[in-house]
């Protein structure tokens, strides 16, 4: 989950900034919405012992608002009371339309701003964003997304390694690990395989030799988790 921090003044007679690690928390790290599914719920939590106003948006990647996404949220904003909690429906709205041989992904946004009184509105506030993925899975994709990382193919040539991801999952990158010799270097971090797609990503020339290197890739489960696999190259 990335979280982004906005600013927005109100002409400001003093400054005020809310303690925003005790902000409003989605049950959570991402959504995995199964095509036999119509609507799936999805849970918001406010530790906070403050009130805050809270706006959801799906989004494409690079944060635009996302028209075509094929989803409904209710509801779209609502105001969250201390120490509280709030059920969001996430219902499909023309997911029929969307590939049935691989997974589609979409974005959740959500900001929080406390909820002012009256007599507050001259204050400087933060909104904190929140994203988190939504990844659409037809039900025709068989066996799991943590099993999906052993059909991925990977050929090292002229310091470029090529990665290749033949199935139909989303394989979320925590971190990949070049080892060779006395060497570890990070080659990725924080990236996605889209399904049926191959990229590249270049070896960092300091590594000297690439004879017996062994790859290690930290990857993120359904349930947010981290989970380790190695493979030599």
């Amino acid at each position: 989950m990335k979280k982004i921090i906005y600013l927005f003044s109100f002409f400001v007679f003093s400054l005020f900034v809310s303690n925003v690690n005790a902000s409003v928390i989605m049950t959570g790290t991402r959504v995995v919405f199964s095509s036999v599914s119509t609507e799936k719920i999805i849970q918001f939590k406010n530790p906070d012992s403050q009130p805050y106003v809270i706006q959801l948006q799906l989004t494409t990647a690079d944060n635009n608002p996302d028209s075509s996404a094929p989803f409904v949220l209710v509801p779209p904003v609502f105001r969250m009371e201390p120490h509280t909690g709030q059920s969001v429906r996430l219902i499909a709205n023309g997911t029929e339309h969307l590939p049935e041989n691989k997974e589609s992904v979409f974005y959740l946004n959500f900001t929080q701003l406390p909820a002012l009184k009256a007599t507050e509105q001259n204050r400087l506030v933060i909104a904190v964003t929140s994203r988190v993925k939504i990844f659409y899975r037809p039900d025709s994709l068989k066996g799991q997304v943590n099993d999906a990382y052993q059909s991925v193919n990977f050929s090292l040539n002229n310091g470029v390694l090529t990665v290749h991801n033949p199935t139909g999952f989303y394989i979320s990158i925590r971190k990949a690990i070049l080892k060779t010799g006395n060497e570890s270097v990070v080659i990725r971090e924080s990236d996605m395989l889209s399904p049926q797609s191959t990229v590249q990503w270049r070896i960092p020339a300091k590594i000297k030799t690439l004879k017996g290197a062994l790859l290690e890739i930290t990857m993120v489960n359904d349930y947010g988790t981290d989970y380790k696999k190695e493979k030599h190259l």
